[in-house]
């Protein structure tokens, strides 16, 4: 009876919605249909309202427009302040009628900043260009001296055809377009060393970390460090989304407020890792550098912390032996130094990696004899932001991988093993099961 009642309601509401459709007011420029699509979960019917176009609507009539090819339909440069380039355009007519070409500048208003139409010549300033016959336009990029450091876009049009749409558009689509791009710089007036701050911490362990900012030019230069204001606070995991593992007064910051010229200044970051964080951090260090050469984005140090937990009970490996013979037992920390390539890590001394080892047969615990222990890695050069000459002494050298192997060697059986380790002061590990004599 209750689903007979709602499938009554649904029709109801199903008619009183074409009724009221039926005594809509006519649309001169577009038609409305109308489609019923069942839902069976339900028993009731949906209504959709499917719009379109109609055949004297205007957006689906060809569109006439001048047909050119364009070559290079991109151009991207790089240009100092007071600087100047030249840049070659090939148009050729592709169309059957005789085109008049009037390239002009349109600045693009997505671009980071506003290319001025002043800054540009386009050479010749018009052309009656027949049917296959082609053009070469120079076109002229003069930055003037007080042009802000940035990326600037714009369009070079050499006709008025504009896209068509099927609704207002808040700027006009020009088709036969160049694309200019132009990235104003200036050589950096401070140098950074570290770019990017990755360690893996403990709670309730301390962390030092060094930002070197070196000042080549000739004069001082203010600066101002500070935690980002835009630091991220949430992070999205399987989980769901959850805080930051600690928040930004946790770090603190001893910096001079001057870099003085041809000298060496470090920024210091001191990290206090609460007893109770979990899970990870990512922010900011916003440098303040008060000098237009460093784009802001460029005097940001970006910081990322995980919390890591020493873990309580051993890995497990189960095994098995078909001699008697030996069994050797090699396990090696396999430590990679997150800061290698982008950053720096802390810069205080990490403890030495070890393990604690148990192994078990069919006839309980077997004791392990530590035979060798070896050190290794792999020391990478000139791995910082600044390039190796630029870098003195002992600084140049970055530990890239290091790595700490145990060797342990217990008398063998045939049967069944099962082989613990609980390591420490170590993130990743591996090992290495030999049964029988070793040569």
């Amino acid at each position: 009876m209750m689903e007979s009642r709602r499938i009554r309601i649904g029709e109801l509401i199903v008619a009183m919605m074409l009724v009221s459709i039926a005594f809509m007011p006519a649309v001169s420029a577009m038609e409305v249909e109308v489609e019923a699509h069942p839902v069976q979960a339900s028993g009731m019917v949906m209504i959709d309202e499917v719009v379109t176009a109609s055949s004297d609507s205007g957006f689906n009539q060809d569109v006439d427009f001048a047909k050119l090819q364009i070559n290079p339909r991109h151009s991207s440069t790089q240009l100092k302040p007071g600087s100047s380039d030249k840049i070659t355009v090939t148009v050729t007519n592709k169309d059957n009628k005789t085109i008049t070409l009037e390239p002009g500048v349109v600045p693009s208003p997505y671009a980071e900043n506003i290319f001025e139409e002043s800054w540009v010549t386009v050479t010749p300033s018009s052309k009656d260009l027949e049917p296959e016959e082609k053009q070469e336009f120079t076109i002229e990029v003069n930055i003037p001296e007080d042009a802000d450091i940035g990326n600037y876009g714009a369009e070079i049009a050499f006709t008025d055809d504009v896209m068509q749409t099927p609704y207002p558009a808040t700027y006009p689509q020009y088709i036969n377009t160049m694309n200019l791009f132009v990235d104003v710089w200036t050589p950096p007036n401070i140098q950074i060393q570290t770019s990017y701050i990755r360690d893996r911490v403990r709670a309730g362990d301390e962390h030092d970390y060094e930002i070197k900012l070196k000042n080549v030019a000739d004069r001082d230069i203010a600066i101002d460090p500070k935690i980002s204001d835009d630091n991220q606070r949430y992070f999205y995991d399987p989980y769901g989304t959850e805080g930051p593992a600690f928040d930004d007064d946790a770090i603190t910051i001893i910096a001079p407020s001057i870099v003085k010229a041809g000298e060496t200044a470090v920024v210091r970051v001191h990290l206090e890792v609460p007893d109770d964080a979990k899970g990870r951090y990512n922010g900011a260090l916003d440098l303040n550098i008060d000098d237009p050469s460093i784009r802001e984005w460029d005097g940001q140090i970006q910081m990322d912390f995980e919390v890591w937990t020493q873990p309580s009970g051993p890995y497990t490996k189960a095994f098995t032996t078909r001699t008697e013979g030996p069994i050797t037992i090699e396990v090696s920390s396999n430590d990679h130094n997150y800061g290698m390539w982008m950053g720096a890590g802390s810069q205080d001394e990490k403890d030495e990696a070890s393990f604690d080892l148990a192994l078990e047969g069919e006839s309980g615990k077997v004791e392990l004899n530590l035979v060798k222990t070896t050190y290794s890695g792999t020391v990478s050069l000139g791995a910082s932001d600044f390039p190796p000459w630029e870098v003195d002494g002992a600084g140049i050298y970055r530990d890239a991988v290091e790595v700490y192997t145990e060797t342990y060697e217990a008398p063998g059986a045939i049967g069944d093993w099962t082989l613990g380790i609980l390591p420490t002061n170590t993130q990743q590990f591996t090992y290495l099961i030999t049964i029988g004599a070793v040569e």
